[in-house]
């Protein structure tokens, strides 16, 4: 009989309050995959705290392949969180990617502090991976990777991979690298190659043909491009002394898109960090909030400052309050479709920031005619709801929204271009920013048309 969810909950509560290591660790190793997640987070700050706590304490192993299952973010609070002890021994079990994704997210003093109690290999090997950017090579490569001497015989590797299994498993496995007296890559061999070829091919036979080495720093939109050009799973990374130092996957670049899309969402929505989760800690996600919104308020004074500048016109055509509103959200919702198209581009590599005059003309004309459309829908719904006010009103609500369509998908297609080159993440600022210039453009357009047109 399958047990409610609830129950889970209060099982585990129970065993944190009896503050037994080895009866909480049973205990989530019975639990099914789907539940763990779920079960965890249910538990109040504290006794998150105090789960883990023990479950380090329990056995380390299972703590951090369970402590990956949660996103990066979760993570990242945890380590903060927990005494610095605890937190080391932890990240210690972590893969060498997990590690510099949540020290990287530490002020710089706790994750120096962190490194110091850390295995000496393993901070070394953070340390190493810290230099390069989040979304670069560098930073998303893996460095337990199988790397011998040049020349080491079939032999030698094979017994060497049978008497450490146990160090190897968690190893990049599908290719053995080898490199010189310097450290610098020689050839790559795969495993399949060297468990099933022939004894008398020699070592030129081994070496898998195409494989390019990738410097550290290359950025994450070359290597996607490339894994789209190439055959092969994994790619090795060299340092700029063209030292091999890690290999990077097809896998991880996939979800290193995956991630850099969630968090582009997670701007694009509000969250400036690109990361929140409610099981974070409260005043934390208050100031991720509000370092979006109180902004926001000088960028909506400025929209609403173009309204007080025209108020003596909305006293006498009462009825453009009415359709400001409208005029301005469909101005945006129109812009956020050109942001979107040329985020997409710039993720695909189909355009970079010195594209703005290709982007303006495929959206000019494109909203002049969308603005059109609308605009003549816009007009009638306006002789409708005010038949009073002759066809000159509809008129000015048309035409201001033809305009206003045309410059908000200008804008919105330029924006995420001007933040590139600006070596801003598009997605954090273009929808606010754009959403303040259409509005203003929307209220100024509607308010200086009327102005001219029906009180002439």
């Amino acid at each position: 009989m399958e047990i409610h969810d609830q129950e889970l909950d209060d099982q585990l509560r129970a065993l944190l309050e009896s503050k037994d290591a080895q009866k909480i660790t049973a205990f989530m190793r019975e639990l099914p995959p789907s539940d763990t997640t779920l079960t965890v987070s249910n538990l109040s700050e504290e006794e998150q705290d105090l789960f883990w706590t023990l479950l380090i304490k329990g056995d380390e192993d299972f703590a951090a392949d369970l402590a990956e299952h949660f996103p990066d973010d979760y993570a990242g609070d945890l380590i903060e969180d927990l005494d610095p002890d605890s937190a080391a021994k932890l990240l210690d079990h972590f893969d060498s990617d997990e590690q510099v994704d949540i020290l990287s997210r530490l002020d710089e003093d706790q994750s120096e502090d962190l490194l110091e109690r850390m295995s000496p290999i393993e901070a070394e090997d953070v340390e190493l991976r810290l230099r390069y950017g989040k979304f670069t090579a560098g930073g998303l490569m893996i460095t337990e990777i199988l790397k011998y001497p040049q020349d080491t015989t079939r032999d030698f590797i094979i017994n060497d991979l049978q008497d450490n299994y146990e160090k190897h498993r968690s190893y990049e496995h599908r290719y053995l690298f080898e490199v010189d007296k310097k450290g610098s890559l020689v050839g790559t061999i795969p495993m399949r190659k060297l468990v099933y070829s022939p004894r008398t091919w020699d070592r030129d036979d081994l070496y898998a043909k195409h494989i390019v080495a990738v410097e550290g720093t290359m950025e994450l939109d070359d290597l996607i491009a490339l894994f789209d050009r190439a055959d092969h799973s994994v790619m090795p990374v060299i340092d700029d002394e063209a030292r091999l130092i890690g290999a990077i996957t097809r896998a991880t670049v996939q979800e290193a898109i995956a991630k850099r899309q969630e968090e582009q969402l997670m701007q694009f929505g509000g969250v400036i960090s690109g990361e929140e989760l409610r099981v974070m800690p409260f005043g934390k996600r208050c100031l991720k909030r509000l370092a979006f919104l109180l902004p926001s308020i000088l960028l909506s004074y400025l929209a609403v400052s173009v309204i007080a500048a025209y108020e003596p016109v909305i006293e006498q055509i009462s009825a453009l309050a009415v359709f400001l509103p409208m005029v301005a959200n469909l101005s945006g919702a129109a812009g956020n479709q050109a942001v979107a198209v040329s985020i997409r581009e710039l993720t695909l590599g189909l355009i970079d920031h010195r594209s703005f005059m290709r982007v303006f003309s495929k959206e000019v004309f494109l909203g002049l005619i969308n603005g059109i459309a609308i605009g003549c829908i816009l007009g009638s719904l306006t002789y409708l709801m005010r038949p009073a006010a002759g066809i000159y009103l509809p008129l000015v609500i048309a035409g201001s929204y033809a305009c206003s369509s045309m410059l908000a998908v200008c804008l919105g297609g330029g924006l995420p271009l001007l933040m590139k080159w600006l070596k801003v993440d598009p997605a954090m600022l273009s929808s606010p920013v754009l959403t303040t210039l259409t509005d203003m453009a929307s209220f100024f357009l509607v308010l200086s048309i009327a102005s001219a047109v029906l009180l002439s």
